[in-house]
Parts: C-alpha cells; sequence; structure tokens
C-alpha cells in the first residue's frame, strides 16, 4: 500500500468517471441505460463478484487471524453514527433535517465506489474487509438512519422486520453463500468461476460510469451548498476517516483491514440516502448534492488518507 499506488487506483476510477461523464453528455448514456445498469450491478455483478472472492479468501485461516476484528466495521459506523448526531444538534442543524444530515455525515457508499477504489489500491485481498465493512453499513443504515429519514419528512418508518430484510440483500447473499464454499473447501468447476470472474470484473468500469452519469446530470446546482451539506463533507472526508483510525490503532488492527476500513469510511454519500430521503418526503436535494460533491472531495483525500496509514503502520 503506497501513495503512489492510491493516486494510481483513484486516477483510473477518475478516467472511468470520466467516460460515464462524456458519454452522457454526448447522450450515449441515457437514463435508462442508467437504471439498466444499475440492475445489472446490484442483481448481478456485485453479488457474483463478492461470491467468486470469497470462495478464494474466506478460509477458515482468515477467520482465525481476524477473530473479533471483524467486528471493528460495526464499531466504526455506530461511533460515527453518534458523533454525526451530536454534531447536528452542535452546529443547530434544522431539527427536520438532521436526519438527512446524520447519513450523510456518517454512511458510506461502500460498494458502487467504496469496492473499485480498493480493489484499485489494495488489490483482491482487501475484498473481504470490504464487505465487512459493508455489511455494518448497510445494516446500520437501515437499522439507524433510515428512522431518522423517515423522521425528517412525513414518511412512516418501515418496520424492524423490513429493514432486518433490506440488511439482506443480494450482496450480502452472494458473500455468505461464497463464503460457505470457502471455508468448507468445496470444490467448484473451474469454467464456473472463470464466469464468475468475467461476471464480476464488469464491477469496477459499471459502476465508476454509473457515477460519472450521475454526476453529468446534476449540473452547476450541485455546487450551490449550504451548512447543512458543508459540514456534513466535513465529517464525512475527515471526521469519520480520523475516527476510524483511532479505533483500529487502538484495537490494534493489522495494516490491511486497517486501510480499507479507514478508506471506506471517507467513502461519498450512500445512494440509497437520496433515494430513501425522496421516499419519505426528506430534503433529497441537500442529499444528491452531497452525494455529487462528496464524489469529488472524497477521491481527493483518499491518497492523503492512504499516505496517513502508511505512517501509522
Amino acid at each position: 500500500m503506497s501513495v503512489f499506488g492510491a493516486f494510481s487506483g483513484i486516477f483510473t476510477i477518475f478516467l472511468l468517471f470520466a467516460a460515464g461523464f462524456l458519454a452522457t453528455k454526448q447522450k450515449v448514456l441515457t437514463p435508462e441505460h442508467y437504471a439498466f445498469c444499475t440492475k445489472l450491478l446490484t442483481g448481478y455483478a456485485i453479488p457474483v463478484l463478492l461470491f467468486e472472492n470469497a470462495t478464494r479468501n474466506m478460509t477458515l485461516s482468515f477467520i482465525r487471524e481476524m477473530g473479533l476484528l471483524l467486528l471493528v466495521p460495526f464499531a466504526v459506523q455506530i461511533l460515527s453514527f453518534g458523533v454525526a448526531i451530536l454534531s447536528g444538534k452542535l452546529f443547530r442543524i434544522e431539527e427536520k433535517r438532521r436526519g438527512v444530515f446524520t447519513a450523510m455525515f456518517s454512511m458510506a457508499n461502500t460498494i458502487f465506489i467504496g469496492l473499485p477504489v480498493c480493489t484499485e489500491i489494495f488489490g483482491d485481498a482487501g475484498t473481504p474487509y470490504v464487505m465487512a465493512f459493508y455489511l455494518a453499513n448497510t445494516t446500520c443504515f437501515w437499522m439507524l438512519a433510515v428512522p431518522l429519514l423517515a423522521r425528517d419528512g412525513s414518511g412512516e418508518a418501515p418496520s424492524m422486520l423490513q429493514r432486518l430484510k433490506n440488511s439482506f440483500s443480494k450482496q450480502v447473499r452472494g458473500f455468505l453463500l461464497g463464503s460457505v464454499v470457502g471455508l468448507l473447501s468445496i470444490p467448484l468447476p473451474g469454467f464456473l468461476l472463470s464466469a464468475a470472474k468475467y461476471i464480476g470484473n464488469l464491477t469496477t468500469p459499471l459502476s465508476a460510469m454509473m457515477v460519472g452519469h450521475l454526476f453529468a446530470t446534476m449540473g452547476k446546482d450541485a455546487f450551490r451548498t449550504d451548512k447543512l451539506v458543508r459540514t456534513a463533507l466535513v465529517g464525512k472526508c475527515l471526521i469519520c476517516p480520523l475516527l476510524a483510525a483511532g479505533l483500529c490503532l487502538l484495537l490494534g488492527v493489522p495494516q490491511l483491514a486497517a486501510g480499507v476500513f479507514i478508506v471506506l469510511s471517507a467513502m461519498p454519500v450512500m445512494n440509497q440516502t437520496v433515494i430513501m430521503a425522496s421516499q419519505y418526503g426528506a430534503d433529497d436535494r441537500a442529499a444528491a448534492k452531497g452525494l455529487a460533491l462528496s464524489l469529488i472531495c472524497c477521491m481527493a483525500c483518499i491518497p492523503v488518507i492512504v499516505a496517513l496509514v502508511s505512517t501509522l503502520y
């Protein structure tokens, strides 16, 4: 893990962003294509990628080596969420916008952006740690953030059962199935694993291009911000990575896992924050602006974060 490698990885992702941006401006990539590619990624490419990776990396020796440290992402997410709530009160964010603020501040875009970025920086070896963070992030989003988003608007929060069901996504199921295969050393046909690898390899380019499309549709209005968005961006790009770094040092997390957890804690605002804010009548416009701007800010911060991790370890 090096700063040069981080710059190289981020530059690769940015080129893919640019491809999606230009394709959108030239009307080659349309909203209909965006909807199709999103379904392709969430329904097939990402679950298959996580399945294939888990069959190779989720072994008994890996579990024994990490042990309870795999629970660190939950500690990071819960601590970040608590700090976000306190920050909302400290900076006097409007009561009816604190749910959006808290979700933007503490929840991370782990799969669409975090997974490609971490793959470029840390390689396949970091993917199990990405998945551990994704499990924590998704669970905390549905269990903690969604009720606050519902409180912001006029909607009623989903039941506990529905939130548990939403946490158990196709991505989670793909990873768990691959983990069972890996832990039990179940042999799979070579052609099946090769096909899975080809499908999984769609994730990075498609995910990055979809983000480029999203940014192209935002327009210049994305850069007009208020106190909520600016404060949430400071939390996302500065406070959350520092909290993650402090916890990883305190708990003695190994370098690779710590690097993944710290980088992921600085990832942009979750796409689901915008979707759920819109569904409940909360401030989805602020969430959309936060998503666009956090993408730029976080990508610029990643090499600095990698340098910090290299210095600490």
